[in-house]
């Protein structure tokens, strides 16, 4: 269903120090149109999977101008290229009026002032109701209280398990560790696949975090705060379980869809991949096991859609916004990018709701934590976080000291003058 090298979180988020040599030249799509001016804007999106895919979004694309007299210029650029070039683009000034845009780089766009506020427009007459989109998702586009854009689509992570191995999921840590002890045999079955390495790690840690009571930063975003008891004790919870997950194991090609490990955390991605690769795997999906009395918690992942500062036509920039992100069409480009739609009330469709697997996901989807919304919150990620969570795991160091530490140097990177 999804192919998971394109939803790795961070994947897509080039950082922001790139050489801007040039403005890079999109790939135009199927559609075209004249200068900017008036009611006629340009859009750039991620070069679809397919051209049926295509021909879904340029349908859409189609329907909007038709119905708002609108020309709309589409460009679709690969999703390697996109941040490149739309770099590029925003250094000379000939950016596009509207954009995919990655979720953790609005803070940084919002904060350059590249991104137009969209707080009239989403309260005004030609508003939205912002109760009807999945909270983390759409908190994705908050940034110091201001509304800079809105979700495209979204996706999270969840528990996999091996029913041979797990009759029943584990819903708490305690559960979990226990389990684990339980599945294990030496150099052939382990509890658990871990949460790799870098930024995937660091991005996979919030979920824990939050499940154990916990949060990364404090509610008002001024302070880091992984390091205090919860995230200890969710860095713990790692090491427990890796206790009985030999890395031989969990190095071993497909260790999961070849029935070496009990449990997995990843994304929808992974369905298909192991119903068509590994027909005889019998997993299921269940909630991401959290601390006793504490409610299960995730991560937010996916793409927003922004309407940048310079357009000449931000009305109808927003129309185009508000039009692809309604419940009438959610569903439509949740398919078209390979994701989950934004609208709650689209997400009840029976496709997602009626599916044994899709359905916990979009359980979980419920409590899918946004990333902090600062500006460097990428770099904490990658180089603070999850080189931290390495030395815990991987070099034995003590987890109250390692993250200490390293809450300390990312209240230094993000707060300091």
């Amino acid at each position: 269903m999804i192919n998971m090298k394109k939803f790795m979180p961070f994947a897509s988020a080039v950082a922001l120090t790139i050489a801007l040599a040039g403005c890079g030249t999109a790939d135009e799509g199927d559609k075209a149109g004249g200068a900017k001016g008036g009611n006629e804007i340009e859009f750039w999106a991620y070069e679809p999977g397919s051209k049926e895919h295509k021909d879904s979004l340029n349908a859409l694309i189609d329907e909007y101008e038709e119905a708002n007299d609108v020309t709309v210029k589409t460009s679709y650029i690969p999703k390697d290229d996109f941040n490149t070039k739309l770099n590029s683009s925003i250094a000379v000034g000939k950016n596009p009026d509207v954009s995919y845009l990655d979720q953790p780089l609005v803070p940084k766009f919002a904060e350059d002032g590249t991104l137009l506020q969209l707080d009239e427009y989403a309260d005004g007459e030609n508003g939205i109701d912002r109760t009807q989109y999945f909270t983390g998702a759409f908190d994705t586009n908050v940034v110091d209280g201001n509304l800079f854009g809105l979700p495209l689509n979204q996706t999270t992570v969840a528990l996999f398990y091996n029913k041979d191995l797990v009759p029943t999921p584990p819903a708490t840590w305690d559960d979990w560790v226990a389990m684990a002890e339980e599945v294990y045999a030496k150099d052939q079955i382990g509890a658990y696949e871990g949460v790799g390495t870098g930024g995937w790690a660091a991005w996979l840690f919030p979920a824990f975090v939050h499940s154990g009571g916990g949060s990364m930063v404090n509610a008002d975003e001024t302070e880091a705060t992984f390091g205090e008891e919860a995230g200890v004790e969710a860095a713990e919870l790692l090491n427990s379980l890796y206790k009985y997950s030999d890395l031989a194991v969990r190095d071993s090609q497909d260790a999961f869809g070849n029935g070496k490990l009990a449990t997995k955390i990843s994304g929808p991605w992974e369905i298909d991949t192991f119903k068509n690769n590994f027909p005889d795997l019998n997993f299921g999906v269940a909630l991401i096991p959290s601390k006793e009395g504490v409610q299960s918690y995730s991560n937010i992942g996916g793409d927003n859609i922004v309407v940048y500062e310079n357009s000449d036509s931000p009305e109808a920039a927003w129309g185009l916004v508000k039009f692809l992100t309604s419940k009438e069409h959610s569903i439509a480009v949740a398919d078209i990018t390979g994701n989950f739609p934004v609208q709650l009330e689209a997400a009840e469709d029976p496709k997602y709701a009626e599916d044994e697997n899709l359905s916990v996901f979009l359980q979980q989807m419920e409590t899918a934590v946004a990333r902090p919304r600062l500006t460097d919150w990428l770099k904490v990620n990658d180089e603070v976080i999850g080189t931290a969570l390495e030395e815990i795991t991987l070099s034995g160091k003590d987890a109250k000291e390692t993250l200490g530490a390293a809450q300390d140097r990312a209240n230094d990177i993000l707060f300091s003058e």
